[in-house]
């Protein structure tokens, strides 16, 4: 089997697909399955370091999506491939079997949260790559629900990819350790002790509930940890940056990916109030490095926690500036959810996220070819 997959998110700094794809090469690189993978990667300016069981095709600077789609489709005709594996989106013209990946449909549950075009356009070709998949992978039950809601795509014909947890994310357990993440730190202008939220700045992340609960704990107490935003400023966020600024808020932009465990570990809490995930890695990576975290009741976020976290309304900046003030003050409840954490990252592994993928695309072709031979 070749499989291709579209990498052309890496290096791109954009959140969650990028890191989606890279846990998704590091399981395929524990499985080492018996099949060639290429991976198609555009140039974003940042170097790659991919493990060299992959081939690497270089598709130059990031062209618009007509182009970008046609550019696919010319060269899986040249690979010459059995399968090509993309997220949201497959070229119209497809010269092989095609699998695609649906995060979320937060485009169509909540248009708003995105310029009109942007929801267009994501609507439209996420619609047409349904049609065309022979493979239909997600990342979650709910996000399973939500396919079959907007698309009336049947439960039993999609795939749970749910993606897992990066083995550096994890206590730090020695001086040296600490020494080294003071050190990462400081490259953000970050000082303990401070509460985490991690997202581009973005409707759908809640930022602004969460700058709420923040004045509010600054009103109730006479001191206070700092508050970190991890994430690039997106679509009409100017005014809530400006907020944020005034707070006090620290807003250290992209955080990469390997400088995340060391801000995880060191922060007092992260806080992760979104209004729609399809799954959320964060909050995972969160309790993996020992760090209590607060996610919004909603979408898909309690069936990735469990009970390893403090669930609140999203929508009550009260209810959340509640949960946070516990979770300064009640250490044992802090000891808590950091051990119940620990065992609720484990049903998350990019390895069985990798073999699902591989076991999934060969049951397809199995089929396939038994139809064909009848």
């Amino acid at each position: 089997m070749h499989l291709v997959i579209n990498a052309t998110e890496l290096g791109r700094q954009r959140g969650g697909n990028e890191t989606y794809l890279w846990g998704l090469i590091e399981g395929l690189t524990q499985l080492n399955p018996p099949a060639q993978i290429t991976l198609l990667v555009c140039d974003w300016g940042v170097p790659l370091k991919i493990p060299a069981m992959f081939e690497v095709v270089q598709l130059g600077h990031y062209r618009r999506i007509p182009f970008l789609l046609w550019q696919q489709t010319q060269i899986l005709r040249r690979l010459k491939a059995d399968w090509y594996l993309s997220t949201f989106f497959l070229p119209p013209i497809l010269p092989c079997s095609g699998a695609v990946l649906v995060h979320d449909l937060s485009f169509r549950a909540h248009p708003e949260y995105f310029p009109r075009t942007v929801a267009w356009y994501m609507r439209w070709l996420t619609g047409l790559a349904l049609q065309k998949a022979r493979c239909i992978f997600t990342i979650s039950e709910f996000s399973r629900r939500e396919l079959n809601r907007f698309y009336q795509v049947l439960p039993n014909q999609i795939a749970n990819l749910s993606g897992g947890v990066d083995r550096r994310f994890r206590p730090a357990y020695s001086q040296r350790e600490i020494a080294e993440d003071y050190q990462i730190l400081a490259k953000y202008r970050i000082t303990p002790p401070y509460i985490f939220a991690l997202g581009n700045i973005h409707p759908r992340k809640n930022l602004g509930r969460v700058l709420e609960a923040y004045l509010i704990l600054q009103m109730q107490r006479s001191t206070l940890p700092a508050m970190v935003w991890g994430g690039l400023p997106r679509w009409d966020s100017h005014n809530l940056v400006q907020q944020a600024q005034q707070a006090g808020v620290i807003l250290p932009g992209f955080i990469e990916a390997t400088d995340l465990p060391a801000v995880f570990r060191q922060a007092e809490m992260l806080v992760y109030p979104s209004l729609y995930e399809g799954l959320g890695l964060p909050p995972l990576e969160a309790m993996a490095c020992g760090t209590p975290t607060i996610v919004g009741n909603v979408t898909s976020l309690p069936e990735v926690v469990g009970t390893a976290a403090l669930l609140v309304n999203p929508f009550d900046a009260n209810d959340l500036a509640l949960a946070m003030a516990r979770l300064l003050d009640d250490q044992a409840l802090r000891y808590d959810l950091v051990e119940s954490g620990f065992n609720q990252v484990k049903q998350f592994t990019w390895l069985n996220t990798a073999e699902r993928l591989m076991t999934e695309l060969a049951r397809v072709s199995d089929s396939e070819s038994r139809i064909n031979e009848g």
